[in-house]
């Protein structure tokens, strides 16, 4: 599977959205700086349901990593990338 950063993104919204309901309000205005916890409000629950369906959804394993090495919407996209190469 092969994306850009751009498509990472867009299917990244979808599972936010479906981690966090409340999100999809402010969805169209996530872009890779905004913060997980700080301005998506994620709470760690939010945060493991965002991984394992990440790695559902991309056919992805997070290896060694934890859920505060992703500060940003871009942590994620950019972890994503490296792993779909």
């Amino acid at each position: 599977m092969s994306m850009n950063r751009n498509e990472i993104l867009e299917k990244l919204k979808e599972i936010l959205v479906s981690a966090d309901g409340s999100a999809a309000d402010s969805i169209d205005s996530v872009t890779e700086q905004t913060g997980l916890m700080t301005d998506l409000g994620l709470s760690s629950v939010n945060m493991l349901y965002l991984i394992i369906a990440t790695e559902e959804v991309f056919q992805i394993r997070f290896d060694e990593v934890g859920m505060n090495d992703f500060g940003t919407v871009g942590d994620v996209v950019g972890y994503i990338e490296g792993k779909l190469r």
